[in-house]
């Protein structure tokens, strides 16, 4: 009896091992031209066994492994080995995983193993400089992450952000010069309350990580397939669903619901599906945020349908969109108007997003050929009115700003040997507006019209990019970018390229140039001016604003895991619209929705400094990074005067790190504990008329001496903490994170209080916490 009882509980013991295992499964394509790889070796190591498998003839693979991390190893013959360091199983992001192999110049008769962090390189095979892969993982853990790309992006060299809005500010340029792109279609930018903090900005980023997949980030001198902006690029990615199994995830946080799934259409079936919704408000965190938020509300929803073709070729159709709101209503007892605008009510509407469907064909084995029909769009409704102290309510602001684009954007990328490698692409834009934007200038003052109009033009953009593999040492790429909107007439032609010399297998030294351009947001350009009777729009002959990008840098492979890296970058910004005689320069945009006066194309810029990187990727359980960025900011306005641009913090630093311990007695918990602090310098502002102020009762400021005064630094920690539990047929997670845990304020300027009569310095002190439940099944 007892030898059966014994026999019985090493049978469900080893049927729960058995349960325990999990399936990584992924796809190995060639990095140029996309084409599936057969025969790859894939293989790893655990408790002194090697697990391995090949690639089938669609490059697909599968190890069944128990919980832990990994490191993924591909090899194969002509080809550069490589290493995924650190797989997570379970992963709570799926367990597919993506690689492509970069084919080697030299006819090699042996397989030769050289180690590849994930991270030493954009997935885009034609970047040399400034740009790098962030995966899913990392916006997920890092701390300050809040799972959106956009924060996680602020702890990278030459990245400053801040406690209340997503918006960065690229080696001291505004945020709205980043371009956005999801599955290679440009968008407008995907955050929750973009444009109404900051414009390039908002709360926080509309795709879940639960569908994203590993993306590029750049910060300077991008190539040629890159146009329309002058800061950064986000190129972000959607993973593809699990074609194995059905598989689910929902989420309850302190923000809200999280809901999503994936999986094949039907079983054995190679199309699949992924999608997620998200609900969330700041309702339980009402307490403690600003009382001028009001109510503070959104949803999102994201989706990717992938569909395989017996050719090679595949079908994706894909959508991100969100929608927010946002109200608050005036207190109508004037002793409760502590703050200010405390006596005003606002509105706020807001939906954004877009859908793409797109066909990736192979070409001759050498290539592919992309075809992209999308539609992208924004609509923002704002209104607003303020109480006098006769309790009567006056019309402040009435906007209502929809912007729609139709695009079809085509691309061929394809490999004519193994030294020359060529994208080259055009797109079409049909831009669709309707735009009526007032505000009256102060309260009991009627509504004027500062930007209407509705219509479309065409905006278009074609580019050229080669890569050349010149010898086993040296590489360099040279493209043309071109882009023409015929709203304004205005045309650019941009040259582009870079060249890398490999010192040795550790060292490489990089030099990158590029001229970049970028249009305004169209209600701009539809400023209505009267003149003798009739009336004009001045500022529709405006240019582009222009930049020359320089980047010198040096990359260092200390180890497998350890990296330095630091680059020199100079942007020449030329071009700039200003307002003639003022201090006024679009470069400082922020959130001023009009201009009032024409605007030239005379203003100039400068941005130079050194960024830092000393990176210790994720290697048994712990990973630390520390970056600096030590920058000069400057611009001319219309006046001629050179001056600190607003964004002129001077220096940023980031500290972050983490450790994860295996715990538990069966081994199946993880613990996660992360960190990440922030020193950096603060914008600037104007300086105060003091007298002038307390006599009028509202704040003055000296444009004279504009943006000569720079707020107090900034000290910023975040924390978070991920607990997991992995059970035979679930997974469940605890998070909780805490955005600016130490309670740092961020300034806006000065702010007049009605009730003392008395001027203070404009603060928030935002503290971000979350905590939430994920569970997958």
């Amino acid at each position: 009896m007892k030898n059966i009882l014994l026999l019985l509980f090493f049978c469900v013991t080893n049927i729960q091992a058995q349960n325990l295992m999990h399936t990584v499964s992924g796809k190995v394509i060639d990095k140029d031209t996309q084409q599936p790889l057969i025969g790859v070796l894939v293989f790893t190591h655990y408790n002194d066994q090697t697990l391995s498998n090949t690639t089938n003839i669609d490059g697909q693979f599968e190890l069944k492994l128990p919980m832990g991390r990994y490191n993924l190893q591909f090899q194969m013959l002509g080809y550069q080995s490589f290493v995924q360091e650190e797989v997570a199983v379970p992963n709570a992001y799926g367990n597919n995983i993506s690689v492509s192999l970069q084919e080697d110049e030299t006819v090699l008769n042996e397989v030769e193993v050289v180690y590849k962090s994930s991270k030493d390189e954009p997935q885009n095979t034609m970047a040399i400089a400034s740009g790098r892969q962030f995966t899913v993982e990392e916006s997920s853990r890092y701390a300050g992450g809040f799972d959106d790309p956009a924060r996680l992006a602020t702890a990278f060299a030459g990245v400053a952000g801040s406690t209340g809005s997503n918006g960065m500010v690229i080696r001291g340029n505004a945020p709205k010069g980043v371009l956005w792109q999801v599955e290679d279609l440009p968008i407008p930018d995907p955050s929750h309350l973009s444009n109404i903090v900051a414009f390039g900005g908002g709360s926080v980023t509309a795709l879940s990580t639960y569908v994203m997949d590993n993306s590029d980030f750049y910060t300077g001198a991008f190539t040629s397939d890159y146009g329309n902006a002058m800061a950064g690029v986000f190129d972000l990615s959607l993973r593809t669903g699990n074609s194995e199994k059905r598989s689910y995830q929902a989420q309850l946080g302190v923000n809200g619901i999280d809901f999503g799934a994936e999986g094949p259409f039907k079983k054995g079936s190679d199309a699949t599906y992924l999608f997620n919704y998200r609900y969330s408000t700041f309702a339980l965190l009402a307490p403690i945020l600003p009382e001028e938020m009001g109510f503070l509300g959104y949803q999102d929803l994201s989706f990717k349908i992938n569909i395989p073709t017996k050719n090679g070729g595949e079908w994706n159709v894909w959508a991100v969109g969100g929608a927010d709101r946002q109200y608050r209503d005036a207190s109508r007892d004037s002793t409760e108007w502590t703050f200010d605008d405390a006596n005003q009510t606002f509105s706020t509407n807001i939906l954004f997003g877009g859908t793409g469907v797109s066909y990736q064909m192979p070409v001759n084995k050498k290539g592919y050929w992309k075809n992209i029909i999308g539609f992208t769009g924004n609509s923002t409704y704002w209104s607003s009115s303020e109480l006098d102290n006769q309790m009567v309510d006056h019309t402040l602001d009435d906007f209502n700003n929809v912007q729609y684009d139709f695009s079809y954007k085509t691309y061929l990328h394809y490999k004519f040997g193994k030294k020359h490698t060529n994208r080259t692409g055009l797109t079409i834009t049909q831009k669709h507006y309707d735009i009526n934007m007032q505000q009256a200038e102060q309260i009991g003052d009627p509504l004027e019209t500062f930007a209407v109009g509705n219509g479309s033009s065409m905006f278009v953009q074609a580019y050229t990019q080669s890569k050349f593999q010149l010898s086993q040492k040296w590489s360099m790429n040279v493209g043309v970018y071109g882009q023409y909107f015929e709203g304004t007439n205005a045309l650019s032609i941009e040259p582009r390229a870079a060249v890398k010399y490999q010192i040795n297998p550790w060292h490489s030294v990089s030099f990158s140039y590029g001229l970049h351009s970028q249009m305004e947001a169209l209600h701009y350009y539809l400023m209505p001016q009267t003149v003798e009777g009739v009336e004009t729009y001045p500022n529709q002959s405006l240019d582009f604003s222009k930049a020359h990008h320089y980047v010198l840098g040096y990359n260092w492979n200390i180890n497998n895991n350890l990296r330095f890296k630091s680059e020199v970058f100079y942007q020449d910004l030329f071009n700039i619209p200003v307002i003639e005689g003022s201090y006024f320069s679009m470069l400082n945009l922020t959130h001023q929705w009009f201009v009032d006066a024409p605007l030239v194309n005379k203003g100039t810029g400068r941005n130079v400094g050194l960024d830092l990187t000393f990176e210790q990727f994720l290697k048994k359980g712990y990973y630390y990074t520390i970056t600096s960025s030590i920058f000069d900011s400057q611009y001319v306005g219309g006046d001629g005067v050179e001056r600190n641009s607003q964004f002129n913090k001077r220096y940023v630093v980031n500290i972050l790190g983490g450790k994860e311990w295996t715990v538990g007695r069966e081994k199946n918990k993880t613990l996660s504990v992360n960190g990440k602090f922030t020193i950096m310098g603060g914008d600037r502002r104007h300086p105060l008329k003091e007298q002038e102020s307390i006599e009028q009762g509202e704040v003055i400021y000296d444009y004279e001496r504009a943006y000569s005064e720079q707020f107090p630094s900034s000290k910023i920690l975040s924390v978070s903490m991920l607990y997991k539990i992995m059970k035979p047929k679930y997974t469940s997670q605890w998070t909780i994170q805490i955005i600016n845990a130490l309670g740092a304020p961020e300034y806006y300027g000065y702010s007049y209080n009605q009730k003392t009569g008395t001027i203070t310095d404009d603060t928030d002190v935002l503290v971000l916490p979350n905590i939430a439940y994920k569970v997958m099944f």
